[in-house]
């Protein structure tokens, strides 16, 4: 009887402390996502020297995240050139990658679960061991993209983030954080270019700061399109031009320096959503899973010469996120955090496969 009331007090411990640490890890993840709730955003103007700066640049690349229907569509762009990859092929919505059964039962790793090329870094280019992402409402609310931080914030402190442990060489936590948000309501055309993106990472950079600290993303609201060059474009109601779906990109501006930034046009459209039904709807679904693409692809290859695919054909040029892109949107549902998101996974070069996990 003793024993039995020993074995008692000692599983009621352990689950006492497992409770405490499960209540731990969600209130930092709620303690984030309420902080992103409340989100600090600052109004800013554009003004002439943004201007000014956006039209006379230094450097300037970007990488794009392809439509679906564009899957192999591995671009990577000196802007407006095409600078390498296999840009001019396309594949249709019905390719698809045989799966490997064995990989597949991988925990954290999703159907199909093997892929044909893993990423390398052999020129040690820059990655970020750290970053805070500024988030850049263009024209519209938050809600307007299904309040981004709330993701962004849940993101930082979830297991999927470390992913990309293995490229950046640090296994820490909180190493990606959310910082002040920017509003910049200005009169735009209805299709942007390069040099309209620009003034606007340019707005809010000045006020934030520029360099490897800071990533910033551009949200652009329903019925704009964006283009890099003539006929390459985010543009869902001209599907001759429609190749991406976002993009991320690296610029050295003359008077501030280096600044990394995303471009997340509306997702919610046909050719870049996920799948339906998925847990938050079709809005903050597509909206996070992009973002989470363009944010570690930010990571793991910022300036265009860290890991990306070099070994392969088929895949040279794609991204630790490129690869992992599903061609009908459908991606498996999984906790960020406590909270269930339809996202895309992430290219995991230890697995050789996409994984939701280290």
């Amino acid at each position: 009887m003793k024993l039995f009331r020993v074995s008692r007090i000692c599983i009621a411990v352990l689950f006492s402390l497992f409770v405490a640490g499960s209540l731990k890890f969600y209130g930092l993840a709620a303690q984030n996502e309420s902080a992103a709730g409340q989100e600090s955003v600052q109004s800013l103007q554009v003004t002439a020297n943004d201007e000014i700066a956006a039209e006379d640049v230094a450097g300037h690349r970007v990488h794009l995240h392809p439509l679906r229907s564009r899957a192999a569509f591995r671009g990577r762009y000196e802007d407006p050139e095409v600078r390498q990859g296999n840009a001019h092929h396309e594949t249709s919505e019905t390719e698809s990658v045989s799966p490997n059964s064995a990989l597949a039962t991988v925990p954290g790793v999703t159907s199909p679960g093997f892929y044909p090329a893993d990423l390398s870094n052999p020129t040690r280019g820059k990655v970020l061991s750290s970053v805070q992402s500024n988030n850049v409402y263009v024209n519209c609310a938050p809600g307007c993209w299904g309040t981004p931080s709330t993701f962004l914030a849940r993101l930082a402190v979830s297991n999927f983030i470390h992913v990309a442990d293995e490229y950046v060489g640090t296994t820490a936590n909180n190493r990606y954080t959310v910082g002040t948000a920017t509003s910049i309501n200005t009169a735009l055309p209805a299709k942007l270019s390069s040099s309209d993106i620009l003034k606007l990472v340019h707005t809010a950079a000045k006020a934030h700061g520029s360099g490897y600290d800071h990533v910033y993303h551009i949200f652009l609201r329903s019925g704009v399109d964006v283009c890099t060059s003539a006929n390459v474009c985010y543009s869902p109601d001209n599907y001759p031009t429609f190749v991406f779906c976002a993009y991320h990109g690296g610029v050295d501006f003359r008077d501030i320096g280096h600044v990394l930034y995303t471009v997340e046009p509306y997702q919610n459209v046909v050719g870049c959503s996920v799948a339906q039904p998925s847990p938050n709807g079709a809005l903050v679904d597509s909206t996070s899973s992009t973002l989470s693409h363009e944010l570690i692809e930010t990571i793991t290859d910022p300036d265009g010469n860290a890991w990306f695919a070099q070994s392969s054909l088929i895949e040279y040029g794609a991204e630790i996120g490129d690869i992992c892109e599903n061609p009908f949107g459908k991606y498996g549902t999984f906790f960020i955090a406590g909270k269930s998101y339809a996202i895309q996974p992430e290219y995991s070069n230890r697995f050789h496969a996409c994984a939701t996990t280290p």
